[in-house]
């Protein structure tokens, strides 16, 4: 049975997507079978793996739509589209927006469609990763309760910290309301790093005493890259864009990590 693991913080900008993709085929490349989901309007997962979004006619949208209509009849390849580096992808477009009014016209069990559709395909998958869209609305609500566990990317600077707050609260109200109340922080993964500035060092002290002991704080972190920027125009993970490079290392070494605090169970 797979583990859904959303991607996730409130704040555009802080490497939801590029840390989406690069864990993704960082664990097809450890040899497991992984699912990624576009949960992101701006389909920008969808374009980073070299899609064109707006030319699909079957998207994470269409799939929601069935769920909203109890239509259960699909295949559990329907709609997925498969990407040279592995990694299976179900994508999004601008149609995700519309989407969420259906959802807010739903009477019952509007924060689970999401749920129904990855319980029916994660037994084909070792991982389905869902990159969230930077806000916290209903779409990411939907997310959040499908997940078994959230990775928060953070930029490491003060403004993001202070950010950090609205999201965990949202995470304990779903909790608390027994939408899924077995949801887990896998960890805080720092990107966009200088480590060479004092402001980084001041925001991992800021961070180690707010929650440090509670939630994960992971050791890996990315640093800033242009080429980590780059490699999305070109539909490629970091790892083919720029192999010996270090983001590419820092995002191989991330996935180490979590593979390792997965195992043990951490």
């Amino acid at each position: 049975m797979g583990k859904i693991i959303a991607i996730a913080n409130q704040k555009g900008g802080v490497g939801k997507t590029t840390t989406a993709i690069n864990l993704g085929i960082g664990l097809v490349n450890k040899g497991n079978r992984v699912l990624l989901v576009d949960l992101d309007p701006q389909g920008n997962a969808t374009q980073g793996l070299g899609f064109v979004a707006d030319n699909l006619e079957i998207t994470i949208s269409t799939v929601l739509r069935k769920m909203i209509n109890k239509d259960y009849s699909i295949t559990k390849d329907y709609g997925i589209l498969s990407h040279p580096e592995g990694i299976s992808l179900m994508p999004a477009n601008i149609e995700l927006s519309v989407l969420e009014t259906e959802l807010i016209s739903l009477f019952f069990g509007r924060e689970k469609m999401l749920k129904t559709y990855l319980d029916m395909v994660r037994g084909e998958y070792d991982y389905i990763l869902i990159d969230c869209m930077p806000s916290l609305n209903l779409i990411a609500i939907n997310a959040l309760v499908a997940a078994d566990e959230i990775i928060i990317p953070l930029h490491a600077q003060f403004y993001s910290v202070k950010g950090l707050e609205q999201l965990l609260q949202t995470i304990g109200s779903i909790k608390s309301n027994g939408l899924n109340d077995s949801l887990k922080i896998s960890g805080i993964l720092y990107t966009c790093v200088n480590d060479r500035t004092t402001s980084f060092r001041d925001v991992q002290k800021i961070l180690k005493t707010a929650c440090g002991g509670d939630i994960r704080i992971y050791d890996n972190y990315i640093p800033r890259s242009v080429k980590a920027e780059e490699a999305p125009s070109c539909g490629k993970s970091i790892y083919e864009y720029d192999t010996t490079g270090k983001v590419s290392r820092a995002y191989g070494k991330f996935t180490d990590e979590f593979l390792s605090t997965v195992t043990s169970g951490r």
